[in-house]
């Protein structure tokens, strides 16, 4: 019993941000040992996954696989991959998909990695800010004036000197975004990451996003390609 608590806390641990051994221990209260020990395991049973560099630990495919069967959500993971691998072989960039997580959050769920000698860190299971990143943008882009109101009143945090601060300029790029049909972000989140998103939109309602993201000397907004790309990836997996 004991052994199985203390799975499921190191389970909770990298949920949301992936973790090496000694964090994991910081945020359990647990030996360095037992957690070493009880993560070797749970990447044994495919629980967690080992990401290099670090290394770090993430949820693994196991537990997608099995809240997949309980949240509607987390079946997307499963149904869009063969449309990011489409996606990826197109374009030469990274692909993933995010959704909102609650109202001041993008939640990233799972994304296909380039064949790039330069790449970037796998993102999913992160939560960003909505402002700061292109699916965040083109998932606030579908709420309310009222909601996109309220998520402004805190104010709009800044993570680097190209993060949009300013309501009135976060509104007219959320209504830039839902004109074109797309909204990118370069170096909001962090320097040298350039990403574009769309929506993916069923029964008039925004479900998710789809994003291409790579470095931002490769990836600009001047590559149409990118843009055309994700929109029929978009209109497939819709479809589909």
């Amino acid at each position: 019993m004991q052994s199985v608590d203390r799975a499921f806390a190191i389970l909770g641990a990298v949920a949301v941000i992936p973790a090496g051994v000694s964090e994991v221990a910081r945020r359990t209260g647990l030996a360095v040992s037992t957690c070493a020990r009880l993560l070797s395991t749970l990447e044994w049973l495919g629980a967690v996954a080992r990401v290099d560099p670090g290394p770090v630990y993430r949820i693994g495919r196991t537990m997608h696989d099995l809240a997949a069967s309980l949240d509607p959500t987390s079946g997307l993971v499963t149904r869009v991959r063969p449309h990011l691998e489409a996606l990826v072989a197109e374009v030469g960039e990274t692909a993933g998909i995010a959704v909102a997580d609650g109202a001041r959050h993008v939640l990233y769920l799972d994304q296909v990695e380039s064949g790039q000698d330069v790449t970037l860190q796998d993102w999913t299971g992160h939560r960003l800010p909505l402002h700061v990143v292109s699916s965040g943008l083109v998932l606030l882009a579908d709420r309310t004036a009222a909601a996109v109101r309220d998520y402004c009143a805190p104010g709009l945090d800044r993570f680097t000197e190209h993060t949009t601060t300013r309501a009135t300029t976060l509104r007219t790029r959320l209504a830039a975004a839902r004109t074109d049909g797309f909204a990118w972000t370069v170096e909001e989140f962090a320097a040298g990451i350039s990403s574009v998103a769309a929506p993916v939109v069923e029964d008039g309602v925004v479900v998710a996003a789809l994003h291409v993201h790579g470095p931002s000397y490769r990836l600009r907004p001047s590559n149409r390609k990118a843009v055309r790309a994700l929109l029929a990836t978009v209109r497939r997996f819709a479809r589909a």
